[in-house]
């Protein structure tokens, strides 16, 4: 028979502190869990309740449109293209999804009853400008074609309410692809397709460039893809709807060093801004971190991508969806350098936006072949309406 074996008292205080403190390590472990687990439900709840309210104030509309505007207020909705297609009471009976909410206001699907369905955008925090002023800035807007532009369809202006009518793209926004559902069913985005979106944003606007305008908001959230694939821009030369400092500040991430302090538009705070969606189209990062997309905790892409490169890193700059891909690292590095360049910290040292397209189109025209859109004819900057806009 074995001898009991006696532990000292200081033992005995050891086993049992040493019990106690992986009790402690476990509740603090499991505490962790449950708050993060609340907090991240507390969020979606959130966010779910902002999305409600939003729907509901597009069906809200409706009613204040026709019983609490007077009649001299109530507008019309005026078509850019063609004869009318529909009125304004058909636009707000239609079943509508709202698709986010933007620097310039909220967009909504609405799916009409003779089947065809458009984008509702209703502009908050616009200036308080003449119907003539709102006008001719649409009627400017509306003499804008190219093929990788979202036309505006159609608007609508009264004292209290503005609505931009807009095609529906159905593939939905280069922010959506690169950054929507990371999960297992993931689609990946492949690099062909990264560099027709690059070169088809670019296109898009070195035509606004071209034509002595500004586009004010260009985030991969404002490029979206037509039934065939083509990268169109949105949201554009929207700035002198609202006020300067409140668009400038839902811009974070996107902004040119300069404007955090004029809060000016311009082209060059343009470049900046499609310099950092390349590196999104790169990385695979977003600039704006948060859900909802208010951009209200923000990753510098430029200086974080400038600090690897520096380092000597530059394969950790990638994308890990891309570096399955064979043969790309030269046409990679190639954008890595276009995109660097356009989001410099000095203005005066970006290139311009039709440098830009001819840059990208040399990194894509040995092996993919992609179509070069030239500007239409005649040339943008023969019409009236764009030699008054860029004076």
């Amino acid at each position: 028979m074995k001898t009991p074996i006696k532990l000292s008292r200081n033992a005995v205080i050891l086993i049992i502190l040493g019990n106690f403190a992986v009790l402690v390590l476990m509740t603090l472990v499991f505490l962790c869990y449950y708050c993060r687990r609340y907090c991240r439900n507390g969020a979606e709840g959130k966010a779910e309740n902002v999305l409600d309210k939003e729907k509901m104030a597009y069906s809200s509309y409706s009613r204040n449109i026709s019983q609490q505007l007077p009649c001299e207020d109530r507008g019309r909705l005026v078509f850019l293209h063609g004869p009318k297609q529909f009125e304004v009471e058909d636009l707000l009976r239609a079943s509508a999804e709202m698709l986010g909410k933007g620097s310039f206001g909220s967009a909504y699907r609405a799916a009409l009853e003779d089947s065809s369905v458009v984008v509702v955008k209703r502009v908050k925090d616009a200036f308080a400008s003449s119907r003539k002023e709102f006008e001719q800035h649409m009627q400017l807007l509306g003499s804008l074609k190219h093929v990788n532009l979202v036309s505006l369809r159609a608007y609508y202006y009264a004292k209290d309410e503005k609505l931009l009518v807009y095609d529906y793209l159905p593939n939905g926004s280069l922010y959506s692809l690169l950054h929507g559902n990371r999960g297992p069913n993931r689609t990946p985005l492949d690099w062909t397709r990264r560099l027709k979106i690059a070169l088809d944003a670019a296109l898009g606007l070195a035509y606004l460039h071209r034509s002595g305008l500004i586009h004010g908001n260009v985030k991969s959230s404002n490029i979206l893809l037509d039934k065939h694939g083509n990268a169109c821009v949105a949201d554009f030369c929207l700035m002198r709807l609202v006020n300067p400092s409140i668009a400038a500040t839902r811009s974070a991430g996107y902004r040119a060093p300069e404007q955090i302090d004029n809060k000016k538009a311009s082209q060059k705070a343009d470049i900046y801004s499609f310099g950092v969606v390349l590196l999104e189209l790169l990385t695979g990062k977003s600039p704006a971190q948060n859900s909802l997309q208010d951009e209200g905790d923000c990753i510098d892409l430029p200086k974080w991508a400038q600090s690897v490169v520096r380092e000597e890193w530059t394969v950790e700059v990638f994308d890990l969806e891309l570096l399955r891909y064979e043969n790309i690292e030269e046409e990679m590095v190639a954008m890595l350098q276009i995109a660097l360049v356009c989001a410099c910290g000095q203005a005066e040292q970006r290139p311009k936006m039709s440098h830009v397209v001819k840059m990208i189109y040399n990194i894509t025209s040995d092996r993919h072949q992609f179509p070069f859109n030239s500007p239409p004819s005649p040339s943008p900057s023969n019409s009236p309406l764009l030699d008054a806009a860029s004076h």
